[in-house]
């Protein structure tokens, strides 16, 4: 039977059905909550591990938002969390990192949500630059595993012969004629983009293939039951066995054609260049690819991190103590299980199990005495119309004025020399004068170009106001010329 028969059989499906977490998530009652939650969380704004505590009140915003729509839901969010994470539902991973606890998405949870955000219809689907695509793929490995001499000289020489005639027509006529129109321009433009969001979505089981390859070693180290030598021996013999695996060497590969800087300028000019094309102007902005090499690494490191704390586990479970402790509690096991086998239909009389330990009690009277909360009191006194004989109205008449024609002309003087300035920029040349109140000001100017604001990227602003330095942080923004009023 061939393999994706097998992977549709009646009883896989079953058992996908009572054991596989996607399908777990799509057949549950409170599916669009979790599946929104998730998606506006981690899928959406792309982002891995999120500390307990700052998922904890994203999820209570969330929910009090749907409370609005569908009424109160059954559970609080830390119920909500500590569910997703248990094991029986698979949909949050829980881990501790110095000394705090953060929850990332599992890659079957993302497999859910990614299936049902491809559910809703599509207005332009892409067929031809697919069929293509499939062609080339073809023929690159047909000719790079082609060693016949013959064959690859005329190939290159086919290819030799379609180059000169094109630098011939360009010479003749100056002219370079498009090759694609503005319909298989954004085709492959839609298709490079749904690529290129789909390899950030397989980091996550990437991942979990090499948690897997850990868990795999560590039950043959801890079944060992030769010598110390003989295990070291193999270990060493198959040193960095998580990287040496089909997984591990495509990561790599990924990872070094990624970090070469050769690569990441050619990455970054051909971009600029596809989206300055005018046949994508209209998805661009919805579609945008300029950060995607930033995402790409983020989320490689994130897996190369998991690789470096794997190895460390790995290393741990080579250690004699550790072996020995864990071969303890397996032998604890044992014991346990072989006396219950014994016992097995003596019934219940008599001495079953002796303990070592007393319980601890703790009697009612030994417990600490309630203690009614302190109740807050609150004076309302009534208010009475004044005369201002009690005190001076000097500051009504000191408020700070904000000049926005002024701060766009600062902005204005810097984009008649470039396409796009930060606001760091703006204020490096023309200082904060009136504190925060000014810079407010600046803010509203960028809100009128909503792509001016990068949430990922911070910026520290530095001013001084009534002689003290004070510094503000804020989303990174940039003044373009062309947008909202300049």
């Amino acid at each position: 039977m061939p393999k994706k028969n097998k992977y549709m059989s009646y009883e896989h499906l079953r058992d996908l059905r009572q054991n596989h977490a996607a399908w777990r998530l799509l057949r549950a009652d409170y599916a669009p909550l979790a599946a929104a939650f998730f998606y506006r969380t981690f899928i959406g704004p792309k982002r891995r591990g999120i500390e307990a505590q700052e998922l904890l009140e994203a999820l209570d915003m969330f929910l009090y938002d749907c409370t609005r729509q569908e009424g109160e839901f059954a559970r609080s969010p830390k119920d909500y969390l500590e569910m997703w994470a248990d094991s029986s539902y698979g949909w949050l991973r829980k881990y501790e990192y110095h000394g705090d606890w953060y929850y990332d998405l599992t890659a079957p949870a993302q497999k859910a949500v990614e299936w049902l955000l491809s559910l809703h219809k599509q207005d332009f689907i892409g067929t031809e630059s697919r069929l293509r695509t499939v062609f080339n793929l073809l023929h690159e490995i047909a000719q790079e595993t082609d060693t016949n001499a013959e064959h690859r000289l005329a190939y290159l020489t086919s290819q030799q012969k379609k180059i000169a005639a094109e630098i011939k027509a360009i010479e003749e006529t100056g002219e370079v004629r498009p090759q694609l129109d503005d319909v298989q321009v954004k085709e492959r433009f839609l298709q490079a983009e749904a690529t290129a969001t789909a390899i950030l979505a397989d980091f996550r089981e990437v991942e979990e293939n090499f948690r897997e390859l850990t868990r795999q070693v560590q039950a043959d180290v801890v079944k060992w039951t030769r010598g110390k030598g003989e295990l070291l021996e193999k270990i060493f013999s198959e040193s960095d066995i998580i990287r040496k695996s089909e997984q591990g060497r495509s990561f790599m590969a990924f990872w070094r054609f990624l970090m070469l800087s050769q690569q990441q300028d050619d990455l970054r000019e051909t971009l600029q260049q596809v989206e300055s094309a005018e046949a994508v102007q209209g998805i661009v902005q919805e579609h945008s690819l300029r950060d995607i090499h930033r995402e790409w690494v983020q989320a490689a490191a994130a897996v190369q991190k998991t690789l470096g704390q794997l190895s460390a586990q790995l290393r741990r479970y080579v250690d004699e103590d550790y072996l020995r402790e864990e071969r303890s509690i397996y032998q604890l096991i044992q014991s346990i299980e072989s006396k219950a086998v014994d016992r097995r239909g003596a019934g219940t009389s008599g001495l079953v199990m002796e303990m070592d330990t007393l319980p601890k009690v703790q009697l009612p009277m030994e417990r600490r005495l309630y203690a009614p909360p302190k109740k807050t009191r609150l004076e309302s006194p009534e208010l009475t119309e004044g005369d201002g004989s009690s005190g001076s109205i000097a500051a009504i008449f000191e408020q700070v004025v904000v000049d926005k024609e002024k701060l766009k002309a600062h902005v204005a003087d810097l984009l008649a020399e470039r396409d796009e300035v930060t606001l760091a920029e703006v204020l490096a040349v023309h200082p904060l004068e009136l504190g925060l109140s000014e810079l407010l000001g600046y803010l509203v100017l960028a809100s009128r170009d909503a792509a001016g604001f990068t949430e990922d990227r911070l910026e520290r602003l530095v001013f001084e106001r009534d002689g003290r330095k004070l510094l503000a942080v804020c989303e990174q923004i940039t003044f373009r010329k062309g947008a909202g009023a300049f």
